[in-house]
């Protein structure tokens, strides 16, 4: 019985996994029991989560699915130096990447309406001073606001505060 070893060196990132075919991110250090949806969450961006503990030679990319890790070597098969991501390095990426959308919305979506739904940018700022932008489908702005206090209040985004100070909204 072949086994396969889980972490295949490489000369630089691919772009997607040989095995099964997945996008390839980054694989996440230091974060401890950290799962990959806290993550998602926290930073709003894709990795797979490393542990607190960094092999010696560690990988740096990893399949989505998890099948696969990848090591970076130089192109004699020696251990390229790499800096390894730390999750107190990560900086958060904004909110406004995701498109949240309204209650309304996915009803028309559902029943198949005629209703028009157009994307808002929500600004937000939170009773401790954060400030953040949404990007929201809806069927109108009030719509959009609503959404935007709900996924405050559920403390979605990942901000501190669970109150909205003030909002402001675009077309």
């Amino acid at each position: 019985m072949l086994v396969r070893s889980r972490i295949m060196n490489v000369k630089r990132k691919p772009t997607k996994c040989p095995i099964c075919g997945e996008r390839v991110v980054d694989i996440i250090y230091g974060t401890g029991d950290m799962t990959e949806i806290d993550f998602a969450l926290e930073y709003r961006k894709e990795g797979i989560m490393g542990g607190d503990n960094i092999p010696r030679r560690p990988p740096i990319w990893a399949c989505a699915c998890g099948c696969l890790r990848f090591r970076k070597v130089n192109p004699d098969g020696t251990d390229a130096p790499v800096r390894v991501k730390l999750l107190k390095g990560i900086r958060k990426a904004p909110a406004s990447i995701f498109t949240w959308e309204s209650e309304m919305a996915k009803r028309v979506l559902q029943t198949g309406s005629d209703r028009t739904i157009h994307h808002y940018k929500v600004t937000v700022t939170t009773e401790l001073g954060e400030n953040e932008i949404l990007s929201v489908a809806a069927l109108s702005g009030d719509d959009a606001l609503n959404e935007a206090e709900r996924i405050i209040s559920l403390g979605a985004t990942g901000l501190r505060g669970k109150k909205c100070a003030s909002m402001e909204v675009f077309d």
